[in-house]
């Protein structure tokens, strides 16, 4: 667990709990079932004597914040506050940092909450080309180059393809026979004794994607390479990244 400070969500557990907590109602579950979410992925955390405090105080302020909070979690979490078993964890002035942290959170709790604040439905990514897919996509500077989809990554985001990109740049995309004679670009990290050679492309909203720039063209190689390894690269980035680091422009 990593922690910067006394303030309730200056913690990694904190803010991940925040974070799921948002995204369960942004899918569409009720404000209960989110919390059972939560208590159910979270149930280590709970059950460790030193983490269990940072779970009910950071779900019980973000419930508060988006005027949901319940009475389970108000009173676990004033719980944790009236037996002082969360200032344990601290010493010295952070500990009395803490402490005004927690008399603020116990008045805030007991005050009547917000009226519910609508939270936006949480956008994952989603990738339909097949591994193997070969994918054109056209550079600023009006011609294309091409990625091959090598496999898919997926996560609390989405699923998104990751690529490798072949070498060749022009108007015309070539037949399949002399696509399949291709090498992969690279980029050398000599100092670090690594190569760039594989990136996945992702987005964090439907509209990133330049559907004007991106076309599949109907043909299929097999890849040169396993999955494994990757930089992230973002539909909204991409020019900026492919220039970076492949000097594509």
């Amino acid at each position: 667990m990593g922690t910067w400070g006394p303030a309730i969500f200056s913690d990694d557990t904190a803010s991940d709990i925040r974070g799921d907590y948002k995204d369960f109602l942004g899918d569409g579950l009720s404000p209960s079932d989110a919390t059972d979410r939560i208590l159910l992925e979270w149930k280590d955390s709970i059950d460790d004597s030193d983490e269990q405090s940072v779970v009910w105080l950071a779900l019980a302020v973000i419930q508060w914040k988006l005027g949901r909070l319940e009475e389970r979690i108000k009173e676990k979490a004033i719980e944790v506050i009236n037996s002082g078993c969360d200032l344990d964890r601290w010493d010295g002035k952070d500990k009395e940092k803490r402490k005004i942290v927690l008399e603020k959170v116990k008045v805030q709790l007991e005050s009547p909450q917000p009226v519910a604040k609508k939270v936006p439905k949480r956008f994952r990514d989603h990738c339909e080309w097949e591994v193997g897919e070969i994918i054109s996509y056209t550079t600023l500077s009006q011609e294309n180059i091409l990625f091959r989809v090598i496999g898919y990554h997926e996560d609390k985001g989405g699923k998104g393809p990751v690529c490798e990109l072949l070498n060749w740049k022009g108007k015309v995309i070539p037949g399949k026979f002399k696509l399949r004679f291709l090498g992969i670009k690279k980029k050398e990290y000599p100092q670090g004794n690594y190569t760039l050679s594989q990136f996945l492309i992702g987005r964090t909203s439907e509209k990133e994607l330049p559907k004007c720039r991106v076309r599949q063209v109907g043909m299929h190689l097999k890849p040169s390479q396993k999955v494994g390894g990757f930089t992230v690269f973002l539909w909204k980035h991409l020019d900026k990244e492919l220039e970076e680091f492949f000097g594509i422009n």
